[in-house]
């Protein structure tokens, strides 16, 4: 629920800078906003003050104050000050979406689709959605791209999506760049035009887009659709492995294992792999069980190499070199050892849930 509680506090942080470039102006600004009822509860919100927020705001947004409606349905939805209350949120939130403002109806839709609140579904999250994107709200947009991407909660439609992703990036958005950038790159919704994916993820990933750092990356690395750059390409996948990218992770443990586009290092290359393989990524698993057999850039354990090479091949990674190399080294004691971690792994790492 981490992205949902981050979109919807967007809503608080909009309310409290609105408020306070009226304050930041002074003289008449600060005597008008001195007549906006919604001042004090605006003042305490940002103090942290949500109780005394929340006493003032409430007959305020029972009578219908838009930005009042705004700030109850994300202080319940986030907990402040009051136990979280999903549904209490989306009441509010669906009060100042009836009056037509985007950024209800965009919460909304977020609570509908994740919340998992009264009256949820695909269909009635798209709905809001929609209603926002037509009022040129950049999240909901985006949001709007993505279920006519998958086809939840409507038809399946790339040309739509893409005409929304368009229309978000186009005023800044770099996930809806990002996603663009790969409707050229796989030639859907968009004819395949791998310069465009490049010039996409570019924009995506100078505003802090780490999937698109990555796609960026690896196009750089290959030379596709932009300029062959080793050096570029490790930049772009640190970028990304530095926000958690498996797939990014594992690439800048190839580029340190290899010296391409950095300095040659083993120990890096180690680090790299065992991020992506704590996160699941079969091929770093492999490549980490290569290391811990060889003890390069790390201190040599057969139980450790045992271990992450059985996690590659239930990831799909078939090694029977390394599988072969090893098999004469493997003790009744370091199975043993490899059994009981593989236990821990399972219970640390359950499987996904298979409904929604």
């Amino acid at each position: 629920m981490r992205c949902l509680f981050l979109a919807i506090a967007v809503l608080a942080s909009a309310m409290l800078a609105s408020a306070g470039s009226a304050n930041a102006q002074g003289g008449q600004a600060a005597s008008e906003n001195d007549g906006n009822p919604m001042a004090p509860a605006l003042e305490a919100y940002g103090q942290g003050r949500f109780s005394d927020a929340l006493l003032v705001a409430t007959p305020l947004a029972e009578k219908g104050n838009v930005s009042a409606q705004l700030m109850l349905g994300s202080i319940y939805n986030n907990g402040e000050g009051v136990k979280p209350d999903p549904d209490e949120a989306a009441r509010w939130f669906g009060k100042a979406a009836a009056q037509g403002d985007a950024s209800a109806q965009y919460a909304l839709g977020m609570l509908l689709e994740y919340g998992s609140v009264e009256g949820s579904s695909p269909e009635a999250a798209r709905r809001q959605f929609e209603a926002a994107a037509r009022q040129g709200h950049l999240a909901a947009q985006t949001e709007l791209g993505m279920m006519f991407t998958s086809g939840r909660g409507g038809p399946k439609d790339l040309a739509q999506a893409a005409e929304w992703f368009e229309k978000a990036a186009g005023k800044g958005s770099s996930n809806a760049q990002y996603y663009l950038g790969t409707f050229y790159a796989a030639g859907k919704g968009k004819p395949r035009d791998y310069g465009e994916a490049a010039r996409y993820f570019a924009m995506a990933a100078d505003s802090g887009q780490p999937q698109a750092s990555y796609q960026l990356g690896l196009m750089l690395q290959d030379g596709v659709g932009i300029g062959k750059d080793t050096t570029a390409a490790a930049r772009r996948f640190k970028d990304a492995a530095e926000r958690g990218v498996p797939g990014a992770q594992t690439a800048l443990g190839f580029a340190y294992l290899g010296g391409d586009g950095v300095d040659k290092n083993d120990t890096m290359a180690a680090k790299w792999f065992t991020e992506a393989a704590v996160r699941g990524d079969p091929m770093a698993q492999d490549r980490l069980a290569r290391l811990y057999f060889l003890g390069q850039g790390v201190t040599r354990d057969v139980a450790a190499a045992l271990l992450w090479l059985t996690l590659a091949e239930r990831g799909g990674i078939e090694d029977d070199t390394l599988k072969n190399a090893m098999e004469p080294e493997i003790t009744p004691e370091i199975r043993s050892k490899v059994v009981s971690e593989l236990e821990k792994w399972e219970a640390a790492n359950p499987p996904a849930s298979q409904g929604n």
